[in-house]
């Protein structure tokens, strides 16, 4: 045998003979019968490890929305806004450590836990949509996880300057999603300028969200824009909105946050 050839193992059993083809190739007469030439053997096994690399890969590009978290350092942060009649006044907080989902839940990834949630095939990256407080908050139990409180949703959206905006002060001449009002959804984290200080993504080019936080029997919602006509305007880290936690819009989804402990 060449020295250039190596011994490739028989599917099953010990190799029982050896024929010489040629410089570089050889055939396997395998005890169970398995006939292997050599150059196909190893192209058969590189192939394969590329195929299983690359199938572990889309499943975990899959998977990756549901599961990948940020980490929010503990700390203070600005809350609110004193020109905003809904945001003021202005104060600092100090949070403890947590984590929040890098994305907002898509409707693949809800509709895991919950198999009779419908929605348009070709849509399973987008955020999902049309569910209640509840449903959210019980998706994020069953994964080991909660809802955010709006004041995590904020310092994520902020950071500890008090940004305006996720990406900081400037508002985009472009309308996020251009002749649409709520109708049209698109993939999560499309927009990569839509990034927080934390690079949690989405939290003001997309939709609303349900946070845990209550006032006067409803919930508090944030992130801002569909239901105002797509306006950066009304999607400022500090925008807030109060639904009552049975509804069901197009426009309100959410994602999970977790504590440290």
């Amino acid at each position: 045998m060449n020295a250039d050839q190596s011994e490739m193992p028989c599917i099953s059993g010990p190799v029982s003979k050896r024929l010489v083809l040629g410089p570089t190739q050889s055939l396997q007469i395998c005890s169970d019968g398995v006939f292997i030439a050599q150059p196909l053997s190893e192209f058969y096994n590189v192939s394969m490890k590329r195929i299983t690399l690359l199938c572990c890969l889309l499943m975990t590009l899959g998977s990756a929305n549901a599961s990948e978290m940020v980490e929010v350092p503990a700390g203070e942060f600005l809350m609110g806004n004193d020109a905003s009649t809904d945001a003021k006044p202005q104060r600092v907080l100090s949070l403890a450590t947590f984590y929040i989902d890098k994305f907002e839940v898509t409707q693949e990834a809800f509709s895991r836990q919950f198999p009779d949630f419908i929605f348009w095939q070709g849509a399973e990256t987008h955020p999902v949509t049309r569910i209640t407080w509840r449903e959210a908050k019980t998706y994020c139990q069953q994964l080991g996880k909660r809802l955010p409180t709006e004041a995590e949703w904020e310092k994520s959206a902020r950071g500890t300057s008090a940004q305006v905006y996720p990406w900081g002060e400037k508002k985009p001449r472009k309308k996020p999603h251009p002749f649409y009002s709520g109708i049209i959804k698109r993939r999560v984290g499309l927009n990569k300028r839509d990034n927080s200080p934390y690079g949690v993504r989405d939290m003001s080019g997309s939709v609303w969200e349900w946070t845990a936080s209550t006032e006067n029997h409803k919930i508090v919602t944030r992130g801002g824009l569909w239901n105002h006509h797509l306006d950066y305007e009304y999607s400022k880290t500090f925008d807030r909105n109060l639904i009552a936690p049975s509804e069901r819009f197009i426009f309100l989804g959410f994602r999970c946050a977790k504590s440290q402990n």
